[in-house]
């Protein structure tokens, strides 16, 4: 590698580095905030400590497994086009 692309990908480690840390800071201020905010939900679930966190970590497995699904019953064969 050139000297310019060890210096880019030095910098966009350094980025990625920073976001992850931006990342991490916000998830436990707000894990933090769960205990003295009250949320007020329409059903009693919605009050639950943590809810919209797991709701939203089984929402994302349930769009990943679509993805699979779909991916099998769209994918064609590697020659599809070659023929």
């Amino acid at each position: 590698m050139s000297g310019q692309n060890q210096t880019q990908l030095s910098k966009l480690q350094d980025m990625g580095s920073k976001f992850s840390t931006l990342l991490i800071v916000i998830g436990v201020a707000l894990f933090v905030l769960e205990f003295f905010i009250h949320r007020h939900g329409v059903n009693g679930i919605e009050e639950t400590f943590m809810f919209p966190a797991a709701y939203g970590f089984l929402a994302f497995l349930l769009i990943v497994q679509v993805g699979k699904w779909l991916r099998l019953a769209i994918m064609r064969r590697e020659d599809y086009y070659d023929e």
